[in-house]
């Protein structure tokens, strides 16, 4: 996305929030001094579920954008999920040019994600034993998990592998089965080398024509209906219930801080012996740059600029870890995932179990590395580890929604911490290789 372009695309955004909390906050203010009658008029006008008997002579044009909005999401999903991690793991036959520092690459990456999801897991199980998220008050929504919800934690592993590959990629709620899917292809393809062209060429542009789908719903389309989902919700809905909206949203960001200023500054200086707050001071400026634009992209050179000039990086090593790192090194995208699911499914009513959790960093792993460079991808791909792990009531939905519309402040921190992840790894790796310029660094 272009700088302009890119700009215009979040003045927009922010524009379509702050008026459907502006509007929405109003009605939701003059809903109780209204007649019965005005309310009944509004609500059939524009907010009404068409669907429900009580909506057979309605109109619910905000319903109406909300979940056309919604479908449309969902409907790329799939393809998105199953085309991307092909492309991502075929993309890992490069790594054979440089061995060794594939190999610590993808396991530096790893290993960040696997602490990231367990610190996100911690905290979300904390949070909701506060009692800091509350229930959505939609009895009828609130129906049964179509998934089975099961103890034992080897199902996952039975889960994920499908009996069917047309039957798990025709349907949202089998994301596990997909992702392994996805990943045996990938594996398979990058293993025939050039053998096999036609399908590669085949897998990329489907994942092209997905990613400009989804670029112009996000771009063209969300502003409006980001509108329309806030203000429906806070008249629909009440201040309460979208306050729960917030608290995730103040949760994301307190993990994401501080899993970037003490995960980072850590493995710095227990791998390389260094001081992390040179690190954390050089880092700044690319920081600011992820941070403003919520993209990995802009940030790149930059961000190679200061670990080979800066952080005393080898060139080699750096060319390799921060292109392959801003495509599948995703710590905040996975943090997000996580805590995102865990709220959904408590604001729904429904139980997240160890086994639940384990499921969703499984999925939250492999949907970060499988998400595209698109505005608001991490978000897009909340669904999938949603209903990979079981969550796929109305009420999912309906809540997915709210925190999709809303999520803009945590895409902003995510992309920050995913950046900066980046740099860590090639500062770890470029060490553990003897290639890492002490004297740089500290200069």
């Amino acid at each position: 996305m272009g700088e302009k372009k890119r700009k215009n695309f979040v003045k927009r955004m922010v524009t379509g929030l702050v008026c459907g909390v502006v509007l929405g906050l109003i009605i939701s203010l003059a809903k109780p001094h209204m007649s019965e009658s005005l309310w009944d008029i509004l609500n059939r006008i524009f907010f009404q579920d068409i669907t429900t008997d009580e909506g057979r002579s309605a109109i619910g044009l905000f319903y109406i954008v909300q979940t056309v909005f919604t479908n449309a999401l969902k409907l790329a999903i799939v393809p998105m999920v199953f085309f991307s991690i092909i492309m991502s793991v075929c993309g890992m036959n490069d790594m054979r040019k440089l061995g060794r520092i594939a190999g610590k690459t993808i396991v530096t990456f790893v290993l960040f994600y696997l602490a990231a999801c367990l610190f996100a897991s911690l905290v979300s199980e904390a949070v909701i034993g506060m009692g800091v998220y509350h229930e959505f008050v939609v009895d009828e929504l609130a129906a049964g998990v179509t998934e089975a919800t099961t103890s034992n934690i080897l199902v996952t592993i039975v889960n994920a592998v499908p009996d069917n590959m047309i039957s798990a990629l025709s349907s949202n709620n089998k994301m596990l089965a997909v992702i392994t899917c996805s990943v045996i292809i990938g594996v398979c393809v990058a293993a025939m080398e050039s053998r096999i062209q036609v399908f590669k060429t085949f897998c990329d542009e489907c994942s092209q024509i997905t990613q400009k789908f989804l670029d112009f719903l996000i771009i063209a389309c969300s502003p409006f209906a980001v509108f329309c989902m806030i203000t429906r919700t806070f008249a629909i809905y009440g201040i309460d219930q979208v306050g729960n909206i917030f608290s995730y949203i103040l949760v994301t960001i307190c993990v994401l801080l501080v899993y970037l200023f003490v995960a980072y500054p850590v493995a710095l200086a227990a791998v390389n012996k260094v001081n992390p707050m040179i690190f954390m001071k050089k880092m700044v400026k690319v920081a600011i740059i992820a941070f403003g634009a919520a993209a990995s992209a802009p940030a790149l050179p930059l961000n190679r600029e200061t670990c080979v000039k800066e952080l005393g990086c080898s060139e080699e090593i750096t060319d390799f870890v921060l292109p392959i790192g801003m495509t599948i090194n995703m710590n905040g995208t996975a943090i997000m995932h996580i805590i995102g699911t865990a709220f959904i499914a408590t604001c729904a009513g429904l139980e997240v179990t160890p086994m639940n959790y384990l499921t969703m960093t499984l999925l939250a792993i492999a949907a970060s590395m499988g998400t595209p460079a698109i505005p608001a991808a991490g978000s897009v791909m909340l669904y999938a580890v949603l209903t990979g792990a079981g969550f796929n009531t109305e009420l999912c939905t309906l809540i997915y929604s709210l925190v999709l519309a809303m999520n803009k402040p945590c895409e902003m921190v995510l992309t920050t911490l995913n950046v900066v992840g980046d740099a860590a790894t090639a500062v770890i790796v470029s060490k553990s290789e003897g290639e890492f310029n002490k004297d740089i660094y500290n200069s």
